[in-house]
Order: structure tokens, then C-alpha cells, then sequence
């Protein structure tokens, strides 16, 4: 069947697809481009909004003040040799990088499979008849007006929403008492005006970070409320030297960078220290001494330099990559306030810390990161199974996941046909996501068509390749740097063994290089081994 317009206003019902794909963040848009390069034309994609680029879009969560990409575009950025784009320099902002992903969806040739403004809301598995392949059954609402809308089914579902997309609001007593603005970082209030009005910022954070070394000279005064201080590095940011520009123009630059960088174990941290040197202790801890030292002499006042000095091994919690964040506290104009119980009441006119301290401020930005939400709705799979269930998720613990099992971060057991973008147990914190989103875009490609070809219409891991793969993950997390501070990555590892509450680790924490080797060498097994087609 050919797939139909997908521009229509119409809801879609009874409309039947080889794959549908949610997101058209860069996972979603790799993926697509390359089912439709390898003649997978019968596609459909939901996104939520109003336009491309997931994090990155215009209005998206990335759509602040400074917001920019910590790693560098010549990296990060894909099909950079096939779009002949040439970043404006080596880390690019929010807006290149939102126009980046409009053009690469029509370089792709993907938008007319495109369907905007759709939510997902169910995917449902429909156990098939002999003979039937129309395996999922995807729910979606109109995001605008919140009435049901398209109802489809297709063979292949590939979930490519992410993890990072709702924004984390504190819940601070007093907060709808402020008579002043007030808004989350990933929910920016375009209209306000921040000029010559006393702003607090509260988190040190990445969009923190970038939000504070932004708005910092065009506000009377800023006031940063610090529970934990951040380890942040220079990137040593310019505009694209001429030399790369030539060889991109050349062609084959890109993908010589994308590729020969970060498929070899050494470069990790956007290139700047090897991964084993992170989880060594001595190794780790004459990084934070360099880092500390360069603190000391950025910032004119010791005793601040101290305050902003993490005690923590680095990367433990997400390092930073800018280069004036420690700088901006030496401006008149700027306050840190230090306090690890945090803000812990807002009045009328400002807020309270633990201490007791009171700041009065006409503008509260709340940078208090994201909750990280691997079942953003329900995927209810074979006889009833959810994936709420498999990765030990409810409604007690606000569906945080406990003990995920998967194969690779993208089969799930009882899921036929069912693969997730950047799941969990597929990345480690210092992974270049988009490199990661490509290769595993170019597996569920071949995998389809693989399929196809055969003439197999299911496939899902075995239940002891899913076994397997999640105590790698467990054993491959012990030692990590990861596991020696509270971060967000912990909330999805196993911490909770001495309360007696199973947990397994919901990161990749070995090198990138190596979960290749798994996916793209079906390392530990064959494919016959760990997937049973069907």
C-alpha cells in the first residue's frame, strides 16, 4: 500500500504502514532517512509540535538564551558531507542547529511522511492472526486541541521521543506567591523583557551554565542560587577555521570525523580525556587538580574560587564545556549564593534558602534540568505485558524505571517489531548521542530490510539475550565515576541494593566503541542467538 498524505489536517484511521517512527529529533530524522534510502517507503511520523529538531527546535526545550551544543558541530551534526553544510563555528547555537534539522529533513526528502501536531499517546501490540502483519496500533491526539486524532497500525514502531523532554519544576512552597516572572529554562518565556531587572537563577547546570554567561550584561543584577557546583572546562569556541572549511568543501571531511574520532577507544570527553582515565582515581583526581587550579586563577576572589570548586571526581555528575562561566562571577553585577539545602521558599518578591537568607528579585528562572522518561506513554506489548512492567516502572515510584531489561537499549522481550532510539542501557554519559542515534539507525534499517527480504514479519530478543545483555550493563557499570556522586544517570542505575529493592543499571557504562561491537557485530552472539524471528 502507498503511504498517504500525511499533511492532511484529517485524523488518519484504518490507515496501515510498514513503520512508524515518533520524533523528529535527530534520532528520528536519521532513522527515517535511512529506512527511506534503503526503499522503506511506506512511512509515518508523529511529531508532538509544530516543526522539526526535538530539543533543538524553534520553541523546543533547547529554545533559551545562550543555548548551544557542548559537542563540537563537526561531530555532532550529521550528514554534514552529504547536506555540504559547513557549521558557522565549532559549537553552534540553538537556532543553526533548528535550522539545521529543517534542512536535513528536506534534503532527506522526509517531510511529506511527516505528521505535526500529533501526540502519541498509546501504542498498543495487536497479537496477530496467522498471516496478519499488522503487528502495532499507534494512538495519537491532536497536540493543539487535545482531541483523539490519528489511529494507525504498522509492522515496525520505532520510538525516537527521548529521554530529556520534561522539564523537572522544583516544588518549592510559595511559588505561585511570586508577583514577578517566572518560568522554566526548557519552557523560556519569549516575551519577557530581562533588561535592567534583578534576575535569580536557580541550578548551576548546563543550560544554567549557558543561560547565566548570556543574559549576565544585560540585566542590573544576578543572583545564582548554587546547591553543588559544576565542573566546567573551556571549549575554546571560534568560528570554522578556514583550513576545515576547505576540507569539508573537499568532501569526506565529516565522516572522517564522525567516524575515525569517536569509533576508536580513545577520544571520549568531545576528544579531551580518554575514557578508562575518568573511572581511574588517580587519574581523575589530577584532572579535577588542573581544573581547580585553572579555577583559581579565573576567578579574582579565593574564596569564591573555592565555592565554585566541586569536590566531586570529575564528569561524575555532567561536566561543562564553556568558556566564561567561571569568569562571569568576577562581574559587580553578579551574586553566587551557596547553600546545599537550595531554595527552599518563595515569597512575593523573591526567595528563601535553607539558611535562612532571603533575596528579593523581580525574575525567577528555574534551570532544574529534566526528568528523565524512557515510557512516556503506555506500550502495551504481547498478552498484556507493558513496558512499564519490564523496566520496573509504576505508578509508586512516578514510572522511573528500577530494572530495565533489554537487548542493547533497543529489543525489549514481548515487543515484537518494537525498537527504541537511545533507550536505555544503549548510552553512556559521555557519548555523542547523534553518532550513537546513526549507528542505530543504520541496525534497525538493515534489520528491517533484512526481514523483508527473508520474509519474516516478527522479531524480538530472546528472553536469555535480554538477560544477558542486562548483567553486562550491571557488571560494566562497577568502577565507574558515574557511581560516586548523586546525578541523574544514577536514578536509572542500580542503587537501591541495601534496601532490598531490585535494581538493574539503565546505562551503557562501558565505551562507546565497545556497545558498537555488539550491535553492529553482534558481539556475544549471533543473530539467530539473540533474536528470534518469526
Amino acid at each position: 500500500m502507498m503511504a498517504p498524505s500525511l499533511m492532511a489536517d484529517e485524523p488518519m484511521t484504518n490507515e496501515h504502514f510498514d513503520t512508524v517512527v515518533i520524533g523528529t529529533g535527530f534520532s528520528g530524522l536519521l532513522c527515517t532517512i535511512h529506512l527511506k534510502d534503503a526503499g522503506v517507503e511506506n512511512i509515518c511520523v508523529f511529531e508532538m509540535t509544530g516543526s522539526v529538531g526535538g530539543v533543538w527546535s524553534y520553541g523546543g526545550v533547547g529554545a533559551y538564551p545562550g543555548a548551544a551544543c557542548d559537542v563540537p558541530a563537526y561531530t555532532y551534526l550529521p550528514f554534514l558531507d552529504r547536506t555540504a553544510f559547513i557549521p558557522s563555528k565549532k559549537y553552534v547555537s540553538q537556532p543553526e542547529i533548528a535550522g539545521y534539522a529543517e534542512m536535513l529533513t528536506d534534503h532527506g526528502g522526509i517531510r511529506e511522511n511527516i505528521r505535526f501536531n500529533r501526540k502519541v499517546v498509546e501504542l498498543r501490540c495487536l497479537d496477530p492472526e496467522d498471516g496478519d502483519t499488522q503487528v502495532w496500533q499507534v494512538s495519537t491526539i491532536d497536540n493543539e486541541s487535545g482531541e483523539a486524532a490519528d489511529v494507525v497500525t504498522c509492522q515496525h514502531v520505532i520510538t525516537a521521543n527521548g529521554p530529556l523532554t520534561s522539564p523537572r519544576m522544583p516544588e518549592i512552597p510559595g511559588m505561585d506567591e511570586f508577583k514577578g516572572e517566572s518560568f522554566h529554562t526548557a519552557r523560556w518565556d519569549q516575551a519577557a523583557t530581562l533588561a535592567g531587572k534583578r534576575v535569580g537563577v536557580i541550578g548551576t547546570g548546563a543550560s544554567a551554565a549557558q543561560v547565566i554567561t548570556s543574559i549576565v550584561d544585560d540585566v542590573e543584577h544576578l543572583t545564582v542560587f548554587q546547591r553543588t557546583p559544576t565542573w566546567c572546562v573551556p571549549r575554546n569556541d571560534e568560528p570554522t577555521p578556514q583550513d576545515i572549511t576547505d576540507k569539508f568543501k573537499a568532501g569526506g571531511y565529516g565522516e572522517e570525523l564522525r567516524h575515525v574520532e569517536w569509533r576508536e577507544e580513545g577520544p571520549s570527553t568531545e576528544g579531551a580525556v580518554p575514557f578508562e582515565a575518568l573511572h581511574n582515581e588517580e587519574q581523575n583526581a589530577a584532572i579535577c587538580a588542573q581544573i581547580a587550579a585553572g579555577i583559581k586563577m579565573v576567578v579574582k576572589d579565593p574564596a569564591l574560587a573555592e565555592t565554585l570548586t566541586p569536590d566531586y571526581p570529575f564528569f561524575c555528575k555532567r561536566a561543562l564545556f564553556i568558556d566564561d562561566y567561571y569568569s562571569t562571577f568576577n562581574k559587580p553585577n553578579v551574586t553566587l549564593v551557596d547553600d546545599p539545602g537550595g531554595v527552599v521558599a518563595v515569597n512575593k518578591t523573591g526567595v528563601e534558602i535553607a539558611r535562612g537568607d532571603t533575596f528579593d528579585v523581580d525574575v525567577i528562572i528555574y534551570a532544574t534540568g529534566f526528568d528523565s522518561n524512557f515510557i512516556p506513554f503506555p506500550i502495551i506489548g504481547r498478552k498484556g505485558v507493558t513496558l512499564a512492567e519490564r523496566f520496573g516502572a509504576n505508578e509508586d515510584n512516578n514510572y522511573q524505571m528500577t530494572r530495565p531489561h533489554s537487548l542493547w537499549g533497543m529489543h525489549v522481550r514481548d515487543m515484537p517489531n518494537f525498537y527504541m532510539m537511545i533507550g536505555p542501557q544503549s548510552l553512556n554519559p559521555v557519548t555523542n548521542v547523534t553518532l550513537l542515534c546513526e549507528e542505530q539507525s543504520k541496525y534497525i534499517t538493515d534489520l528491517v530490510t533484512r526481514m523483508k527480504a527473508n520474509g519474516q514479519t516478527t522479531v524480538e530478543p530472546f528472553e536469555v539475550a535480554v538477560e544477558k545483555w542486562t548483567e553486562l550493563c550491571n557488571t560494566t557499570s562497577e568502577g565507574k565515576v558515574w557511581l560516586r556522586c548523586n546525578n541523574w544517570y544514577m536514578k536509572t542505575t542500580k542503587t537501591d541494593a541495601a534496601a532490598g529493592r531490585e535494581r538493574s543499571s539503565g546505562m551503557w557504562m562501558a565505551s562507546y566503541a565497545e556497545y558498537l561491537r555488539h550491535i553492529l557485530g553482534y558481539e556475544g552472539g549471533t543473530p539467530e542467538e539473540l533474536l528470534e524471528f518469526a
